[in-house]
């Protein structure tokens, strides 16, 4: 039978896993019945599953990925990694199927919202606390775009139903630390806490909570996203607290119970289910359902067909609407001893979804503008927050240089007290040059690249620099030539090489925004020695194979493994760095692959202007045979006879420049 490949896209790793992960088993497990059915249009459906690591950036990369291969997909959970790929989709006209409640205000061809909007979840989770006389609500989130714009939500209704905020925080997605937010509450003294946190931030919530002997009696927490799966983890420190979903494990209709037993078949008794896991099920069903009706895989078919779809879910019926969104019930729910809800309150009927807070039902004629307006508030906290997060960054990047200056003034205080001439601080420097090189051990710990570097400076001290540092399996590789030599250029190479570890260090995996932050905190500090230095760079990310090359340095040398040479030319993918403050519109990238036996060599220019005694330089050319000739050796024995035949060539000649030399091959 021939196959349809449909894309899983959630986190199987990082901090969102403990509630994406699940969701990866509730749509395989209607992908398997689907196929006991006969599949779809005579064909059964192959799931692709990826990895998006609670990561924006590897949720974009994975949908690069699975978008050209596959029909469909299903996946994202938080608001981040939604819009990080929502461009991606709309570009290739694919579809998302979107599992999870969200913060509205969007509306796109592309997306199928199966999650609750606001006014499924949020608004009537809040109406209940207020009715049960609870009026000063302490709102707590995680800091991303759903809390805030949440959050902004539900200050606008408490204003309007006559509650009160009694307090606000936010800690950052997958933080397990609220000291600050114990605090905060002590002083506050509100009724109860309406939590948007997510993730296993709700872990250190609830423990956090009773540790510090606040019961669910005295201080009650309303959650948003708290459900079985969560408790199995939080445990006992949550019994008696609240939550709003539009499903529960224990609602007590045949469609929910053949759910949970179907699951539990397949993935064991120990297992429980929740409403995103509903969701992640059903929206295969939904999709499933669309094609029949369209007899067609084509995108605008299976769009159109969508609209009105109807099905008995375990989260009750549901219908797609014309807004993409789903017409479903809610329900509060007390979390009870045994970690599952006792159901306090429901919908009399099923909820329509206004992602656009009811504008889209108003009926005036500027309904259309005023939806506009609303769709750039999430995209604009979106932003400040992805500012917000750079800025930090900047800032740990800063206070790390500044630590290192310290460090180097502290040093050449030092040498001040004990006399020393500027020849022991030079001598000292090109110690502390020789010190931050990667070590062979490091190198050999890199199972998947045979690497050999080699440095040479021209003087006591030089400004060539080269790294090789490994983080979270992928390996970042960076090759630099600081103009001039002496003391200034070295201490500019060590901070480039400090800048390079922290910002991995970091977690910043952006080719464009690593550079330019670099290049900014070097330009900074350029400024501030009163030098006119500034560095050629090029950073390459390898990983299983793949290398993504940025900056610009010389050119760089690909090699497969028969020897064959291509030249790869950097002047487009980036700009000196140091020279100006701002360099993002400059930075590019290029990549390509390695196979067994293939990989790179790197080199400053002081390898091809390497001069003999005629005055002719050791140039590109000769570099290119000597690597060619040689490639069938290992690379500790490809330096050595590139640098032999470098020396040979200049014979009793003084060497002019720096002498850099990286060679990494795939194994």
């Amino acid at each position: 039978m021939s196959t349809i490949q449909v894309g899983i896209l959630h986190s199987l790793s990082g901090t969102m896993a403990i509630s994406e992960a699940p969701l990866v088993d509730a749509a395989l497990l209607a992908i398997d019945e689907i196929n006991q059915q006969g599949g779809l249009l005579g064909s059964e459906i192959e799931p692709i599953i990826e990895d998006g690591a609670s990561d924006p950036e590897r949720f974009l990369s994975a949908a690069e990925y699975l978008i050209p291969q596959v029909a469909t997909v299903f996946g994202c959970w938080t608001s981040l990694s939604r819009k990080a790929v929502l461009p991606v989709f709309e570009a290739a006209d694919a579809l998302l199927w979107y599992p999870v409640q969200y913060e509205g205000m969007e509306q796109s061809r592309q997306v199928f919202y199966t999650g609750a909007c606001l006014n499924q979840q949020v608004e009537p989770a809040l109406r209940w606390l207020l009715q049960q006389g609870h009026c000063r609500i302490f709102l707590v989130g995680s800091d991303y775009v759903f809390p805030r714009v949440a959050h902004t939500y539900l200050k606008g209704q408490l204003h309007h139903w006559g509650g009160q905020l009694a307090g606000e925080c936010y800690v950052p997605l997958g933080s397990r630390h609220f000291g600050s937010v114990l605090q905060a509450l002590r002083q506050a003294a509100p009724d109860a806490i309406f939590s948007t946190l997510n993730g296993d931030s709700n872990l250190g919530f609830y423990h956090a909570l009773a540790e510090a002997g606040i019961p669910a009696s005295q201080l009650p927490v309303m959650a948003m996203s708290i459900s079985e799966v969560e408790l199995l983890h939080i445990g006992s420190a949550a019994v008696g607290h609240y939550a709003c979903w539009g499903h529960f494990q224990n609602l007590q209709t045949p469609a929910n119970q053949t759910f949970l037993s179907r699951f539990r078949r397949r993935y064991g008794r120990h297992r429980v289910i929740n409403d995103p896991m509903a969701a992640a099920y059903t929206q295969v069903y939904l999709w499933w359902q669309s094609a029949q009706a369209a007899q067609s895989l084509e995108v605008e078919a299976v769009r159109q067909t969508a609209i009105g779809q109807e099905r008995e879910t375990p989260a009750g019926l549901w219908r797609i609407a014309p807004n993409h969104h789903v017409c479903r019930d809610y329900h509060i729910g007390q979390i009870r001893p045994d970690l599952q809800f006792d159901i306090l309150a429901s919908s009399p009927e099923l909820v329509d979804p206004l992602p656009w807070l009811g504008v889209e039902q108003a009926g005036f004629g500027t309904s259309a503008v005023v939806m506009d307006l609303l769709q750039s508030v999430p995209q604009a906290i979106h932003d400040q927050w992805l500012l917000n997060q750079k800025t930090e960054e900047l800032k740990r990047s800063q206070k790390a240089l500044a630590d290192a200056n310290r460090e180097i003034s502290q040093l050449n205080q030092a040498l001040q007290v004990e006399n020393l001439r500027l020849s022991t601080e030079v001598e000292i420097t090109r110690r502390l040059q020789q010190m931050i090189l990667p070590k062979e051990e490091e190198l050999q710990g890199i199972p998947e690249l045979d690497i050999a570097g080699f440095m040479e400076p021209a003087t006591e001290v030089g400004g060539d620099y080269y790294d090789v540092l490994r983080q979270n399996g992928c390996v970042k590789i960076g090759i630099g030539d600081v103009t001039g030599h002496g003391l200034e250029s070295g201490v500019l190479m060590i901070m480039v090489q400090m800048a390079v570890r922290t910002l991995l260090a970091n977690g910043e995996t952006d080719s464009k925004r690593f550079l330019s932050i670099l290049n900014q905190v070097i330009y900074e500090n350029v400024q501030r020695m009163r030098t006119d230095k500034n560095l050629s760079l090029s950073l390459l990310d390898y990983h299983s194979g793949q290398l993504k090359l940025s900056g610009q340095h010389e050119e760089l040398i690909l090699v497969r493994a028969n020897g064959q040479i291509q030249r790869v030319d950097t002047i487009d993918l980036g700009f000196p760095i140091g020279l100006e403050a701002d360099i993002s519109s400059f930075v590019n990238q290029h990549e390509f692959f390695l196979e067994p036996g293939d990989g790179v060599v790197l080199y400053t220019d002081g390898v091809t202007e390497a001069e003999n005694e005629a005055g002719e330089h050791f140039g590109l050319n000769r570099l290119c045979q000597a690597i060619s000739c040689h490639w069938h050796q290992s690379a500790s024995q490809i330096r050595q006879s590139i640098v032999k035949e470098v020396r040979q060539f200049i014979g009793s000649q003084t060497l002019y420049d720096d002498l850099t030399l990286l060679v990494l091959k795939q194994r």
